[in-house]
């Protein structure tokens, strides 16, 4: 069974460094490579789910528009997914809504910043995530390999789990989702290892801050420079905090 499970997992990521593979080849500038790559593996990777779902018999996510309860977490996320991000937000975002966005970083920043997984839960239900509004993703196209990952079967136990702050709460959900865009992102990540840019985890909204704070930050990662670095200590504190709760991720 292992042998088994292993053969689909490789099977599986040499097909997502295929299509990985494929996107370079369609554009002359790295830039819109490495956009094109990001693009088309989450497409692939949507497609793999798509055809899971059509082959085989499983329970529908309860997961819908308005239902926010895991948008509360803290998400950590690679350069390529924020450099994506930040571009689309200075190329989509009108100037009310980008000072709305940088208004909710500071926010998030000012309760969040050097506390404990325990005291960020205290404060969940004041410091969503910095793109949600009016309880919709003002990205979900963009959105990050993590959030496409999460699929609840049961947005009554996602309810409880978050007005009780139990981060423990066992959550039934969809293996499959998880499974697939977790190898689809390592795929992207190791392609950008080949390219020599900047790779790593890092929590989204202190990322979001280090990238809107530059004059390029997109330009500048792409073009190889270190624009997020291990500024906060986030690295250490994501491995001491890994296992500690569900609000991790």
């Amino acid at each position: 069974m292992q042998d088994q499970t292993q053969a689909g997992q490789d099977a599986l990521s040499a097909y997502f460094f295929q299509i990985a593979d494929g996107a370079k080849t369609q554009a002359a500038d790295p830039f819109y490579d490495l956009f094109s790559i990001i693009r088309q593996v989450m497409a692939a990777a949507a497609l793999v789910l798509d055809s899971v779902a059509g082959t085989c018999e499983s329970p529908v996510p309860e997961c819908g528009s308005g239902c926010s309860f895991c948008c509360h977490s803290r998400i950590h996320v690679m350069p390529l997914e924020v450099v994506v991000i930040c571009s689309y937000v200075h190329n989509h975002f009108s100037p009310k809504a980008m000072q709305g966005l940088k208004t909710r970083i500071r926010t998030n920043l000012s309760y969040t910043r050097g506390c404990s997984l325990t005291q960020r839960v205290a404060v969940k239900d004041q410091t969503p995530c910095i793109f949600l509004n009016h309880h919709t993703c003002s990205i979900y196209d963009q959105r990050p390999f993590i959030c496409r990952t999460w699929n609840s079967l049961s947005r009554q136990d996602c309810e409880t789990a978050f007005i009780s702050g139990n981060q423990n709460a066992e959550i039934p959900c969809l293996s499959a989702p998880n499974y697939v865009y977790t190898l689809a992102r390592d795929v992207v990540q190791a392609v950008c290892k080949t390219m020599h840019l900047e790779t790593g985890r890092f929590e989204l909204v202190s990322a979001m801050d280090r990238c809107l704070g530059m004059k390029d930050a997109p330009s500048a990662w792409t073009g190889g420079c270190t624009v997020f670095g291990r500024s906060g200590g986030d690295e250490s504190r994501e491995k001491t905090e890994k296992n500690s709760g569900k609000e991790e991720r």
